[in-house]
């Protein structure tokens, strides 16, 4: 991934590519509210990287909203995420700019 900053709703969330993203915990991404970053495994393909980054954005997005109920079920940020990911991909042109 190139992509080091990216910005949600106004808040501009560095995006960093580590070796582990939680070392007690297993993961392939992590957003910290507090510090506005984003992790991501880089030992991945790309485009599972791309939807790790998709699944921590939705939940930047859903904090930012007030949807904390939403943003803490992992199944449905997951799922959104997955979908998302799929439009977004197969539909580039329509989104870029």
């Amino acid at each position: 991934m190139v992509i080091k900053e990216i910005n949600i709703l106004g808040v501009t969330y560095t995006v960093e590519e580590v070796d582990t993203v939680n070392k007690t915990s297993p993961r392939r991404g992590e957003i910290n509210y507090l510090t506005n970053e984003i992790k991501i495994d880089k030992n991945m393909p790309i485009s599972l990287k791309e939807q790790v980054l998709m699944h921590e954005i939705l939940h930047a997005v859903f904090d930012l909203i007030g949807l904390d109920k939403l943003s803490e079920d992992e199944k449905k940020v997951q799922s959104i995420a997955t979908a998302l990911h799929h439009v977004f991909s197969y539909n580039a042109p329509i989104f870029s700019s």
